[in-house]
């Protein structure tokens, strides 16, 4: 290793690399994380849209805004281009 290079973090090791064992199989650690994150959401959308149908008379305010924040996690961000096309 040369005086520039650095040894990489625990952050900055590519997550499909690694190999996680399951009960049935053996996935990335990228993939298990993802899929875990998709249930989880399904999970908390599906409990708000169903407690807001259940009860339409009460104050729901706290089941939009749970699903609000399950869909900004998937929505991107804004970003402005660069301006200089020359």
């Amino acid at each position: 290793m040369s005086m520039m290079e650095r040894p990489a973090t625990p952050q900055e090791i590519d997550d499909e690399k690694i190999q996680w064992n399951t009960c049935c199989s053996k996935s990335s650690k990228g993939f298990i994380k993802y899929a875990m994150t998709c249930t989880v959401s399904l999970i908390v959308l599906s409990f708000s849209m169903a407690m807001i149908v259940a009860n339409p008379d009460n104050d729901n305010s706290i089941y939009f805004s749970l699903i609000s924040s399950i869909v900004a996690l998937y929505i991107p961000s804004p970003h402005l281009e660069n301006e200089q096309t020359h």
